[in-house]
């Protein structure tokens, strides 16, 4: 196959806010960046089943913050509901920058290093932990819960906003008249506004990169052939899964 080369350039797709870290990287590595947010963020109102979650925060043992829309559309209303935190509780964060945001609310939280859900699992002893809390955006990925699971751990959700598709006219001729190349997707639901943007002729000739199989086999479902499966959703997952297809690697793995 044919080598990946800069001068075709990525297209970001995160929402509003979460691609700048990424693009400079890319930048910084030589390649040309397009942003192009599929999806807003939307909070959810807290409905009476939300809120009974709240008020048992103290029967968990750990309560995880998978994104900083997690943090930013929840704590107001638990802070509200707790004025004190449950002393015991482990508050635990996917990355530095989400951690950093529940630090304004006076919350010492763990985190890995290396942003993701893999490095998170890593960095935590879980042998007295039984129970969980995931406080993430709603139809999130699984693959926390399910590692999770397997150590016998109980998981539940707190789903405190929802992706809103975005979707663009010109997306389909800037590919074509800029050379884009690859896009990178993080969810099922940005697969829906780019398959809503782009027709499946371009989407054929993209080189996708997509965070867990699941994802990817949708969109071997949506016509696109040549698919990358980088194993996470942070940045090094993304740089690694580039440098390979730059070296001349199969697709779709």
């Amino acid at each position: 196959m044919s080598k990946l080369t800069p001068d075709k350039g990525i297209i970001v797709t995160r929402p509003i806010g979460y691609n700048e870290d990424l693009a400079r990287l890319l930048c910084d590595e030589g390649y040309r960046v397009l942003e192009r947010p599929l999806l807003s963020i939307k909070p959810l109102n807290f409905s009476h089943r939300m809120k009974h979650k709240v008020m048992k925060l103290d029967t968990y043992d750990a309560v995880i913050f998978v994104s900083r829309n997690a943090v930013n559309c929840s704590l107001r209303y638990l802070r509200d509901l707790w004025p004190q935190w449950p002393t015991e509780l482990i508050w635990c964060a996917v990355g530095k920058k989400t951690a950093e945001d529940l630090s304004f609310f006076s919350v010492q939280t763990n985190y890995p290093e290396e942003q993701g859900a893999n490095g998170l699992i890593d960095i935590i002893d879980w042998r007295d932990i039984k129970k969980v809390l995931i406080v993430r955006g709603k139809g999130g990925l699984e693959n926390l819960r399910e590692r999770l699971q397997s150590r016998r751990i109980k998981v539940d959700y707190l789903e405190v906003y929802e992706r809103v598709p975005k979707h663009y006219s010109m997306l389909e001729q800037e590919i074509v008249e800029l050379h884009f190349e690859v896009i990178v997707l993080t969810s099922g639901d940005a697969l829906k506004s780019l398959c809503a943007s782009v027709g499946p002729e371009v989407r054929a000739k993209l080189i996708v990169l997509v965070p867990t199989e699941r994802i990817g086999e949708l969109v071997r479902q949506s016509g696109v052939k040549k698919l990358v499966v980088t194993g996470g959703v942070n940045n090094k997952d993304i740089l690694n899964s580039l440098a390979s297809i730059k070296n001349g690697l199969d697709y779709d793995r």
